[in-house]
C-alpha cells in the first residue's frame, strides 16, 4: 500500500530541500520559522499543510509528495543509480541521502528528468515477467542520435495511428543502464478521455490524454531483446521492427524476431548441473512441472510437497506412476519451476531459496536477481541446453567491439 503524504514526510529528513521544494509549491511558514531536522519541525510542517486554508496548495503538495516516493525502495534505488551514471552530480547526491525514500525525494526535487527514467527502468523491472523475449540477431550499438530517434518516434506514432487512432504524440529516449545493455522506452499519447475529478472543492469533467507506456531491452553481446509492450504479438513485432531499422540501422526479418521455443525436456531428469553445487547450493529440485498431453487435450501441473524433503517432482513421478509416468509416455514440458537451495546460515534452520521460473514459451524471471546472479542462473540453463549462449540477454563473455559492430551487424546462426 503506499505511503500518505502524512506519513511521507514523517520520514524525509528537513534539509533544504525540504523545504525549498515546500516553499516553492506555496506553503508559507511563519517568519523565523526554524527549519532545523528534528521531529517538533516536521510535526510543524505537517499540521501547517493540514490546516492550510488554500486547498489547492494543500493537494498540489500532497500529490507531489506521494509521487516522489515512488522510488523510495532497493528496486528503485537501483534503478536511480543506474539512470545517474555519468552525472556525477546526481551520483555524489544520492549517495549523500539518508535512506531510499530520501533518494527517490531527492532526485524527483532535483533531477526531475532523471527521476522519470529510473521510474521507467523500474516499471520494466517490476512488470518484466511479463516480457517477451526475442534474438534479434544482430550486435551492434544503438544508434541514439535525435535523427534516429526521431524516425523511431514517427514510425511508432504511425502504427497507433492506423491501429487505434491516436499516437499523434510521442516521446522516446535510450538508456543505457549497464554496460552493452540498454533500455528504450517510449511513451504514446492515447486517445483523449473525459475523467470526473474534483479540483479543489469543485467537482469537474477534465479532458486528458493517457499515456501508452512500452519498454524494450537490447543486449550488444547477444542480439537478445526482451519487450514489454502493451496489446499483442503485432505490437511487440512493432516495436522490434522500428527499433532495429532506426536505431540498429538494419531491416530485421520477422521469421528472426519470434519469441524462442525453449526445450524444457532435459528436466525430465532432474535439475543436474555439477556448476550449481559448486557455487555454493546443495540441493537442486525441479519443485514443479507442467506437462501436455501428446493430443494436447490434457495438461498437468505436478508439485513436489513440502513433505518431499526437497525431492525432484520428476522423481516423484516416477515413484507414483512407475507405468504410466507422462513424463516417460511423451508428454511435453511446457513450465517448471526449479528451486536452488543453499544450505541454512549459522543458527537458522530454514535454507535461502533460488527459485528459476521458465516456460517452453521463453518466459523466465531471471529480471529478478541481480546482475550477477542472472549471470549464473543463465550460465546453468546454457549448460542444460535449454538456452543458446546466444538467448541469454546478459553477455557470459566480453562484448564485441563497437566499432566493428557499428560497421557490420553480426548475426545469430
Amino acid at each position: 500500500m503506499k505511503k500518505t503524504w502524512v506519513e511521507v514526510l514523517l520520514e524525509l529528513p528537513v534539509d533544504s530541500g525540504l523545504r525549498d521544494f515546500l516553499t516553492d509549491n506555496g506553503l508559507t511558514m511563519p517568519a523565523g520559522f526554524a527549519w532545523a531536522d528534528a521531529p517538533e519541525t516536521t510535526q510543524a510542517l505537517v499540521e501547517a499543510l493540514l490546516t492550510c486554508p488554500d486547498v489547492t496548495v494543500r493537494d498540489r503538495v500532497a500529490a507531489k509528495l506521494r509521487a516522489s516516493v515512488e522510488l523510495g525502495d532497493a528496486a528503485g534505488k537501483q534503478a536511480m543509480f543506474q539512470v545517474s551514471t555519468g552525472n556525477a552530480v546526481a551520483l555524489s547526491g544520492l549517495v549523500a541521502c539518508q535512506s531510499d525514500m530520501h533518494r527517490s525525494f531527492w532526485l524527483y526535487v532535483k533531477h526531475p528528468d532523471l527521476f522519470d527514467r529510473a521510474g521507467d527502468v523500474d516499471h520494466f523491472e517490476r512488470h518484466g515477467g511479463q516480457a517477451q523475449q526475442h534474438d534479434l540477431g544482430v550486435c551492434r550499438r544503438p544508434n541514439t542520435s535525435e535523427p534516429a530517434m526521431t524516425g523511431l518516434r514517427q514510425a511508432v506514432s504511425a502504427f497507433y495511428q492506423r491501429e487505434m487512432q491516436c499516437g499523434d504524440r510521442s516521446k522516446a529516449y535510450v538508456v543505457e543502464r549497464s554496460p552493452g545493455v540498454f533500455l528504450l522506452s517510449v511513451h504514446v499519447k492515447d486517445l483523449a478521455m473525459l475523467q470526473l475529478e474534483f479540483e479543489g472543492d469543485d467537482l469537474k469533467r477534465r479532458v486528458g490524454n493517457p499515456n501508452i507506456h512500452s519498454v524494450l531491452e537490447y543486449s550488444i553481446a547477444t542480439g537478445v531483446t526482451r519487450t514489454l509492450v502493451r496489446g499483442g504479438v503485432k505490437y511487440h513485432q512493432m516495436l522490434l521492427d522500428a527499433f532495429a531499422e532506426h536505431l540498429l540501422g538494419v531491416k530485421v526479418d520477422a521469421q528472426r524476431i519470434k519469441p524462442p521455443t525453449l526445450d524444457l525436456s532435459v528436466l525430465r531428469l532432474g535439475f543436474n548441473v555439477p556448476a550449481a553445487q559448486a557455487d555454493g547450493f546443495d540441493v537442486l529440485q525441479v519443485k514443479s512441472i507442467t506437462v501436455l498431453s501428446p493430443s494436447s487435450a490434457l495438461k498437468l501441473d505436478c508439485t513436489a510437497m513440502a513433505s518431499s524433503e526437497q525431492r525432484c517432482v520428476t522423481d516423484l513421478l516416477q515413484d507414483e506412476f512407475p507405468n504410466e509416468n507422462p513424463l516417460s509416455r511423451g508428454w511435453l514440458v511446457t513450465a517448471a519451476h526449479i528451486n536452488l537451495y543453499y544450505p541454512p546460515e549459522p543458527g537458522k534452520m530454514r535454507p535461502k531459496v533460488v527459485t528459476i521460473e521458465v516456460t517452453r514459451k521463453g518466459r523466465l524471471n531471471l529480471h529478478k536477481f541481480d546482475a550477477e546472479m542472472q549471470g549464473q542462473l543463465e550460465g546453468y540453463l546454457v549448460t542444460l541446453g535449454i538456452l543458446q549462449p546466444g538467448q541469454t540477454l546478459s553477455a557470459h563473455e566480453a562484448p564485441p567491439d563497437v566499432e566493428t559492430a557499428n560497421q557490420q551487424p553480426v548475426y545469430e546462426e
